[in-house]
């Protein structure tokens, strides 16, 4: 089962920028692990197929990690394996039937 995070003090900017850099907002800025590791896979994978593919991921990446922080920094509980950005949340499902969505 997925471990519920709490983060008062996440920084939505922080986690945007440094969702660019191999999605490290996901992992440093909003603790979301699991996340990150299926995020950083697909965008690569993207990014070695076709690069199109690649920056549109790491753009919806980016996205998620700003939102998500927005929610852990107005006191929300979220799981750490949820996306807070439908669209990313439907390509990152085909692989992690773990991830989950409040927002669909």
């Amino acid at each position: 089962m997925d471990q519920t995070i709490q983060k008062p003090d996440a920084d939505p900017t922080l986690a945007a920028i440094l969702a660019v850099f191999f999605d490290l907002g996901h992992v440093i800025v909003n603790g979301q692990q699991r996340k990150w590791l299926f995020t950083t896979l697909i965008v690569h994978v993207g990014l070695i197929l076709c690069c199109v593919p690649g920056i549109v991921l790491r753009v919806l990446s980016v996205i998620d990690a700003y939102q998500t922080a927005q929610r852990l920094q107005a006191g929300e509980a979220i799981p750490e394996n949820e996306y807070t950005y439908p669209l990313l949340f439907k390509i990152v499902s085909m692989v992690d039937k773990t991830a989950t969505c409040s927002r669909q």
